[in-house]
């Protein structure tokens, strides 16, 4: 049954997160999430009218938690260098919460190698969003030009995107600190 302080698009929303992550998209159907939402499928299909447009705002809502936990390391920083330190600080610190769940976007593109235009748009949307922000704090670094700047920028993300893959593997930090080395080595 649906609280009274939550809207049916969120109770829709907060059961596709936890089934989409922990269970995967394509063993996660309508059924399930109409059941342990607990809505009709007509609320279903009003808020949501197909399973791709479900998986979309998913990944919206994975960038923009993401994207709250990164600001809440970063108060009160002002270096750039340290910026990037604290983001791979808190990409460990997502990693131990989801219990090396990983990605949520590389495991959508993993599980969906045929994905559609529309989920394949928002999963670079949201990489591009990353990788813009090494971008932004790596220009913050007064000896980088912007050619130079992009590469760092460039070089940082892959590492930063293998260590998650990496961890996810091995169900440990051991690659996020080392990745966090070879960074702050290029920084």
């Amino acid at each position: 049954m649906i609280s009274a302080d939550i809207s049916v698009r969120d109770q829709i929303m907060g059961t596709a997160n936890r089934l989409f992550y922990n269970q995967g998209y394509n063993l996660t159907v309508i059924n399930q999430i109409i059941e342990e939402a607990g809505v009709a499928k007509a609320s279903l299909y009003y808020h949501f009218p197909s399973k791709e447009d479900l998986c979309i705002e998913y990944l919206k809502r994975r960038y923009e938690s993401w994207s709250v936990m990164l600001e809440g390391f970063l108060i009160g920083i002002t270096d750039p260098k340290e910026s990037i330190v604290k983001c791979f600080e808190c990409r460990s610190q997502y990693l131990l919460d989801t219990n090396y769940g990983g990605c949520s976007y590389i495991r959508i593109v993993a599980e969906m190698p045929q994905r559609t235009e529309k989920i394949n748009h928002q999963v670079i949307l949201n990489k591009e969003k990353q990788r813009k922000f090494f971008t932004h704090h790596v220009k913050k670094i007064k000896r980088t030009g912007a050619s130079s700047a992009g590469d760092l920028a460039n070089t940082i993300f892959l590492l930063f995107d293998g260590a998650t893959m990496q961890c996810q593997v091995y169900r440990e930090l051991s690659p996020m600190k080392n990745a966090l080395k070879a960074v702050k080595a290029l920084l």
